[in-house]
């Protein structure tokens, strides 16, 4: 069972953005929009749904909240499966980063310092901000417009269809940030970096990396420049910024470059073997690079190479879990599947991090190859009682509830996954096939019929 948390069971009660009774959202009134406008991300864009990509971008992500001034504990890290380099930040707390921009990071510190940039646009509140001068503007319409500006600097289709009539034109002037919002992202994302244990030297570093990236052409311009202007002012400003801080700070970490080289293998397996297998100059105890070549091998279905790429090599600053995860993918896309191999690896992993995302959703998926589906739910559940921020564990649950003949839980999770991925229509509909299932008790027939209701107001307000 979901925690109280869950949002079908806690309905949303926002008053009119730009109300005269306020001239800026309150900061609960930007919680709730922010949690509406996630799923409409979910549902727009295209995110990641790898739980090792995810929980690395989660964990530095909460890093950096924890050294923030003024921080919520509540924010959210989406990982766009997109290869340009871009990044955005929306209301309560929800940040966004691009595959590309992990690729175009020369080190941690630099993907760093593009996170705390976008906190800082969070914790000043300059989205908030940003309506304060609005006219009387409803919540449908305000979500409308704020996933089209999203939505089309990705997909310029899709968020031209998202942006309503003539007022998207002036809207956007206000969401699009002021270069004394960007200013103040600077200096307060510097901090953040340097409170953080990170060198503040990072964030200049990273612009002259974007200008070096654009060489001054227009269409070579990254994404991150047309929505995150830079120029040689704001760099001299932000490195005469940094040079305030002395210190030990730390830049890379082999965590990172792991990272890096799983995102290169997933976007580009091909790639990432034929220059493994040419290139030989390589050290050949590099972790990283022997651990993107076998993500890249198990993404072709080269298992058994994929597992001989893994022996004999060890990492350092956490990286042994990427490289035990790795081997128990490699089991688990084995042709025929050795779920039992991959289990072994997993219950260690799973005692040794418990309620962590990348090891609980490579578990369950493990113990549903496995056939273990009531051991599936529980570990699902210890995750999602705890945290909502993993709604693909609610498709799993499901699968290991249908499998296991409990309908009603299992058409009840997969409407829990389709809310948080604003499908609200579908969200009912899943909810009118657990009211109607043999199994249904009473007490999961007054969870749903809640749940249902709440949805139906979702769906009527669309």
């Amino acid at each position: 069972m979901l925690a109280v948390a869950s949002p079908l069971q806690a309905g949303i009660n926002l008053p009119e953005i730009g109300d005269p009774s306020s001239a800026l959202l309150s900061p609960s009134q930007e919680q709730q929009l922010g949690r509406t406008l996630l799923r409409e991300v979910r549902r727009t864009l295209p995110l990641s749904k790898d739980p090792v990509l995810l929980g690395y971008v989660e964990a530095l992500g909460q890093r950096l909240v924890s050294s923030a001034p003024d921080a919520h504990p509540n924010f959210t890290f989406l990982v766009v499966e997109d290869p340009r380099i871009n990044a955005f930040a929306m209301p309560g707390g929800i940040i966004g980063i691009n595959t590309g921009l992990i690729d175009a990071a020369r080190n941690e510190g630099e993907l760093a310092a593009v996170i705390a940039h976008e906190i800082a646009h969070v914790t000043q509140r300059h989205i908030a901000r940003a309506y304060a001068g609005s006219t009387r503007i409803d919540l449908a319409t305000g979500l409308a417009i704020l996933a089209g500006i999203i939505a089309s600097a990705y997909a310029p289709e899709v968020g031209q269809a998202a942006i309503i009539g003539g007022m998207a034109g002036g809207a956007q002037a206000r969401i699009n940030f002021t270069r004394a919002n960007e200013q103040e992202a600077d200096r307060i994302g510097i901090g953040i970096l340097a409170a953080a244990d990170y060198d503040p030297q990072a964030m200049p570093g990273f612009f002259e990396r974007m200008l070096q990236l654009s060489g001054g052409a227009g269409e070579a311009v990254p994404e991150y420049l047309r929505t995150h202007p830079v120029t040689s002012n704001r760099i001299t400003d932000s490195r005469l910024r940094a040079d305030q801080y002395s210190g030990d700070f730390r830049t890379d970490s082999q965590a990172f470059r792991m990272i890096l080289a799983r995102v290169q293998a997933l976007q580009d397996p091909a790639r990432v073997i034929d220059l493994h297998t040419r290139d030989r100059s390589g050290d050949p105890q590099d972790a990283a690079r022997r651990y993107g070549y076998a993500i890249a091998l198990i993404q072709r279905g080269q298992t058994e190479q994929a597992l001989q790429a893994l022996q004999g090599i060890s990492g350092q600053d956490g990286a042994d879990l990427y490289l035990e995860l790795a081997r128990a993918e490699a089991h688990m896309a084995a042709r025929p599947t050795n779920h039992q191999a991959a289990l072994q690896i997993l219950e260690r992993l799973n005692d040794i991090y418990p309620r962590h995302l990348p090891v609980t959703q490579t578990y369950v998926q493990a113990l549903i190859g496995a056939g273990d589906h009531t051991r599936a739910m529980q570990v699902a559940d210890g995750l999602l009682s705890a945290d909502a921020k993993a709604p693909e564990l609610l498709r799993l649950k499901a699968d290991a509830a249908s499998r296991l003949g409990r309908q009603a839980v299992s058409h009840e999770s997969m409407a829990e996954y389709y809310f948080h991925h604003g499908q609200y229509r579908e969200t009912v509909r899943q909810l009118d096939m657990a009211l109607t299932a043999q199994d249904l008790t009473p007490h999961v027939e007054e969870r749903v019929r809640s749940k249902r209701a709440i949805a139906l107001r979702f769906l009527d307000d669309r």
